[in-house]
């Protein structure tokens, strides 16, 4: 019984993580007063074929990469933290720019490695190896779910643009007490 229970509190603590990264790009395109329709057409002059429908569901889910994230930040024109302006007006891939952006991030920190950031993770009630958390970075399929909850526990700058922090911190402080 506590194992179905605990796989149901590991379900609600991942479906509030996913909210919170849907509000964060619901607000970055409300900031643009900019339509699903409107950033779908913005994404397709990158070349991305997106239908309205589906940036509509990814973004209602909270469940996609980071790197469609950075391209929605992007081709909407939405504020983003200076310290990533680098890597978005670099001309590398989108999954190449996910994982510049996290080890810029991380590099600001460079007491921390992948084990030590999987640690810090698990606090939260996060539980990814570190071989996994590297592999993903390193291959820019990480999850923008997992960027925010790196972000929470390494405390990166810029986040607070999209994501108020009492919010943030509610959410890991749930993750916290079911771990």
């Amino acid at each position: 019984m506590r194992a179905r229970n605990q796989g149901v509190r590991d379900e609600q603590i991942e479906a509030a993580w996913a909210g919170l990264v849907s509000r964060a790009t619901r607000v970055a395109l409300a900031r643009q007063d900019l339509s699903y329709a409107e950033l779908a057409s913005r994404l397709s002059a990158l070349g991305l074929t997106e239908s309205a429908r589906s940036v509509e569901g990814k973004v209602q889910r909270g469940r996609f990469r980071f790197s469609f994230f950075l391209q929605a930040v992007y081709a909407s024109g939405a504020t983003y933290p200076l310290s990533w302006a680098p890597v978005m007006s670099s001309t590398a891939s989108w999954p190449e720019r996910a994982t510049s952006l996290l080890h810029a991030e991380l590099g600001a920190q460079p007491w921390l490695d992948w084990p030590k950031v999987a640690r810090r993770l698990e606090e939260i009630g996060i539980w990814i190896d570190a071989d996994d958390l590297e592999t993903q970075v390193g291959e820019g399929t990480f999850s923008t779910t997992l960027f925010f909850q790196c972000a929470t526990v390494c405390r990166f700058d810029g986040v607070q643009l999209y994501l108020d922090s009492s919010y943030v911190n509610a959410i890991a402080r749930d993750g916290a007490s079911a771990s």
